[in-house]
């Protein structure tokens, strides 16, 4: 005889398990959107222009990692939950509308407290650490010459061997964590090195334009250098970017031409 295959009782339509499909509501809807426009607003960590590596061996790949994904990251993200609790507010969010060094001047107009302190912190981190980052070059370093940046440097210090001088001092006397700056004050049309405590910055200041920066606290050094903030200073010379100072400069001063309307 012959072996018959039972046929496959289908179970009912009532019994069958039911795929449950997710169906987008008004609500969810309307979070998506805000949530992908507060994503939209959010200022970007800026990239750095070069590799972790290719600093070295003047300032080491750990440092830099570091200090870029780690530090420069926190400052972009404090500064982000800042501005959107400026955003939230209807008598404030025009102040998120601002750029960030145009905030940084208007700090006063902050009404709340917290606010206004995380503003200056986180805000003052995240356009200070850019403005390092593209002070130094896989290819800088050397000697400056010609015109430009150079011909004010020996205007201003006497020579850019002075310049150096004058501003690794000033670096080496920053009192705890801070910053090093060559600055062009467009309002006196000349050349200034300055210092600034913990994440304030020149760009607080109406017509100062930030050239050269240099991070003194000991997360940018630490690693490497451990507390021997000279021979970091030393190293950062080897890197140093004058080109981009000098295009800088360039700016300023174009800034300093264009005419009041």
């Amino acid at each position: 005889f012959r072996f018959r295959r039972r046929a496959r009782r289908r179970r009912p339509l009532s019994r069958r398990p039911r795929r449950h499909l997710t169906h987008a509501t008004p609500t969810t809807m309307v979070l998506s959107v805000l949530l992908s426009a507060a994503i939209a607003q959010n200022l970007p960590l800026p990239p750095l222009p070069y590799d972790y590596t290719s600093l070295e061996p003047h300032i080491d790949e750990a440092t830099m990692r570091i200090h870029h994904m780690n530090h420069h990251q926190t400052y972009t993200d404090k500064l982000n939950g800042a501005l959107a609790k400026l955003r939230a507010d209807p008598e404030q969010k025009w102040l998120a509308k601002l750029g960030v060094d145009a905030l940084l001047r208007r700090l006063d107009d902050i009404s709340d407290e917290g606010i206004r302190k995380t503003v200056r912190n986180a805000g003052g981190g995240y356009v200070n650490h850019d403005v390092f980052f593209h002070s130094m070059s896989p290819t800088g370093g050397g000697t400056l010459e010609g015109d430009g940046l150079a011909g004010e440097l020996v205007r201003t210090y006497g020579s850019v061997t002075r310049f150096k001088q004058a501003f690794t001092l000033a670096a080496l006397e920053v009192f705890g964590s801070g910053w090093a700056w060559l600055v062009y004050d467009v309002r006196e049309k000349g050349l200034r090195i300055t210092s600034t405590s913990n994440q304030d910055t020149p760009a607080m200041q109406e017509g100062m334009v930030p050239l050269l920066a240099l991070d003194v606290w000991e997360h940018a050094y630490y690693i490497k250098h451990q507390s021997r903030r000279k021979d970091y200073i030393e190293a950062f010379w080897e890197v140093v970017n004058w080109l981009e100072a000098s295009k800088r400069l360039e700016a300023a001063v174009q800034l300093e031409d264009k005419p009041e309307l």
